[in-house]
């Protein structure tokens, strides 16, 4: 429609230099009131498809916000898996370093005890949305700065720290693997599992595993981080928030 107006008051421009039956006076006013019209059509256009494309992006943004929304709740439930996993890990862990050497083995409890100290677990949180977010370069969409913000330093440092502490745990679980798998001298026996972990590099390869602090840190800071974020875009999206309820 702003178009049509352009090239219709264009024409007109046209149309107006070649008439001769006026002066030059009245041309020139004629003249200056169409090209006034034609500037205000082209800045109409301008801004009804700035305005159209802001909305799009803000619709894009409103989608992008509450999936991630879903995303980070999912992650939530993640870490409080993990902090329990890691829990009973070090209690096993702990179990195991305090077993007499000169004592025989209770069967059942330590088979299941030696088993759980191979197992692990990482996180893996839900950043494809993210990532596919960023890559498009539309994260400068997102208005809210404080939650942008936030959604970085979640997304790029507190995942990152995490990935590294669970990095070291699963180095120090790695030690532990060689040593079990090159100290087996003979069969993989319930007495040969015994001498290896009441062996003293044993004991200090389990106190190793234990976990550091600094993990348990970071679950943490990232869990209240994640909480923080989620308020803020139910702050956003209220009638959205009430939809979960």
């Amino acid at each position: 429609m702003a178009e049509q107006e352009i090239a219709k008051h264009t024409k007109k421009v046209v149309q107006l230099m070649g008439k001769s039956e006026h002066g030059w006076r009245h041309k020139l006013g004629e003249m200056g009131l169409e090209i006034v019209t034609i500037v205000f059509a082209v800045s109409l256009s301008i801004w009804l498809h700035s305005l159209g494309e802001h909305r799009h992006e803000q619709q894009q943004v409103r989608a992008f916000l509450l999936g991630v929304r879903h995303d980070i709740g999912s992650d939530l439930d993640m870490i409080k898996e993990l902090n329990q996993a890691y829990h009973a890990y070090d209690a096993n862990f702990d179990y195991l370093g305090k077993l007499d050497p000169h004592s025989a083995p209770e069967p059942q409890a330590f088979e299941a005890a030696y088993q759980l100290a191979d197992n692990n677990y990482f996180f893996n949180p839900l950043v494809s949305r993210y990532q596919g977010f960023k890559s498009s370069g539309k994260l400068g969409h997102i208005e809210n700065e404080v939650l942008l913000d936030k959604i970085l330093e979640l997304y790029e440092r507190h995942t990152a720290g995490i990935k590294s502490s669970e990095a070291g745990w699963r180095n120090n679980q790695d030690l532990y693997r060689a040593y079990i798998e090159n100290g087996l001298t003979g069969e993989d026996s319930l007495a040969e599992r015994y001498r290896l972990i009441t062996a003293p590099k044993g004991k200090r390869l389990l106190r190793k595993r234990m976990t550091y602090p600094q993990l348990y840190d970071r679950y943490k800071d990232y869990a209240a981080l994640g909480a923080e974020i989620i308020k803020e875009i139910d702050h956003e999206y209220p009638a959205a928030a009430q939809e979960k309820k």
